[in-house]
């Protein structure tokens, strides 16, 4: 580590991992603008539109059983470079596309390909550069997926009108093609001194056992699922259509109404973390914070969907602010257990919210069909099927303050 000093060792360390961590995050969220596109081309129904949209959650949540212990087992730049190269794969397969299937293919081996973009970043880090600079790199990474995630609002909505979709997927595999150059050629190959375990699902699955016999993962489990989970499955797709047929905005309205709230969910993941770290230094628990922003995020929600503000990015907006709260989830679970754990935590913790994702999403498009049936109005089963995942919100808050719970063998730190 004698050179993790040198600015220049620290950018080559960083651009890598972050260009792939940007794109992840902007493959993430770019259904929400791409929604008119590909049910214009293809004729989706809602419920086909979010089975398409949540390949990617699917695939990367059943990803994360496995991949905390690869990582520990063979090294980030090993695992990240090879899955890049689905990722690259998904996008040219996305581009090329003729059918519903294919880009189901494709948008999964997306999935597939950038699950490890954050936690290889972070594994990376930690064998590089002493505990001083781990907090920085993090905050990093989290700007530069934000980046991301604004990049695939209006900056999409542009290329949609000058290149159409199709282009658009090539173009992005041309910047993941510059990536896994990158952390392939450029960066240390960064090896564990020893291997861990003599099976990596072997490690892997007796891993998520241990977790999911602990208290605190039966106590968040329906929060990871419906709450966080539900949130990204709105902020990446529903949101959009949102804006468009409930709200009557234009494509391009909201795409600027899209960027505006993403713009305002990575602020807020800053502002909850600065908060946290006054509250942890005053010796106050973060679990008050965490409640106080669900019950908040569920109330403003139910307030959007009620239509009762005179314009939908004040409610979703301010939506957006309490739901930086969730992110204290990944760090009051984390603690639960003891640090040699932590990592296969975090990556089954991560399981749970993408599964969750990917149900949400499909779900919501499953519950607008099905409204839509019974004869409601498109706008109005939209706001039936939005309204069933809020109260799924308030009774997945009302089992995390009120579930039963053993005595934990590692009790969450700060917890209060």
């Amino acid at each position: 580590m004698a050179s993790e000093s040198s600015a220049a060792h620290v950018l080559r360390m960083v651009w890598p991992f972050g260009l792939a961590y940007a794109m992840s995050y902007a493959l993430r969220t770019i259904n929400a603008v791409l929604a008119p596109n590909l049910v214009d081309e293809l004729s989706l129904s809602a419920s086909e539109l979010g089975l398409l949209a949540s390949a990617y959650f699917l695939s990367f949540a059943l990803m994360q059983i496995p991949l905390g212990a690869w990582l520990d087992r063979d090294g980030p730049r090993r695992v990240e470079s090879l899955l890049l190269l689905l990722a690259i794969a998904g996008s040219v397969l996305t581009a090329t596309a003729q059918s519903f299937w294919v880009l189901w293919v494709g948008r999964a081996l997306i999935g597939i390909g950038v699950s490890a973009c954050l936690m290889a970043a972070y594994k990376a880090y930690r064998m590089s550069f002493s505990e001083q600079y781990q907090a920085p790199l993090a905050s990093v990474m989290l700007m530069l997926g934000s980046l991301g995630a604004l990049a695939a609002t209006l900056p999409v909505e542009w290329l949609l009108n000058e290149v159409g979709w199709r282009h658009t997927f090539w173009i992005l595999s041309g910047l993941f093609v510059v990536s896994w150059l990158a952390i392939r050629f450029r960066l240390p190959e960064l090896r564990p001194e020893k291997r861990v375990g003599a099976s990596l699902w072997g490690d892997a699955l007796v891993g998520l056992k241990t977790v999911a016999r602990h208290s605190e993962f039966t106590r968040l489990l329906p929060f990871a699922v419906l709450t966080y989970g539900g949130f990204l499955a709105m902020q990446s797709l529903w949101l959009g259509p949102w804006l468009t047929k409930v709200e009557g905005l234009s494509d391009g309205e909201a795409a600027a109404g899209l960027f505006v709230l993403t713009a305002v969910i990575a602020a807020s993941h800053f502002a909850t973390a600065w908060i946290a770290r006054a509250l942890l230094a005053r010796g106050r628990g973060l679990n008050g914070l965490m409640h106080g922003g669900q019950f908040v995020l569920a109330s403003l929600c139910a307030s959007s969907v009620l239509g009762l503000w005179p314009h939908p990015l004040w409610g979703w907006g301010l939506a957006f602010v309490a739901a930086g709260t969730s992110t204290l989830s990944y760090s009051r679970f984390a603690l639960a257990f003891p640090p040699e754990f932590s990592a296969r935590a975090t990556t089954a913790f991560n399981f749970l919210i993408f599964l969750g994702a990917f149900g949400v999403q499909w779900g919501i498009g499953v519950l607008i069909d099905g409204f839509s049936g019974w004869g409601l109005t498109t706008p109005m089963a939209m706001r039936a099927a939005v309204g069933c995942w809020v109260l799924s919100q308030f009774a997945s808050l009302a089992w995390m303050i009120w579930a039963p719970s053993t005595r934990a063998a590692h009790p969450v730190r700060g917890a209060g």
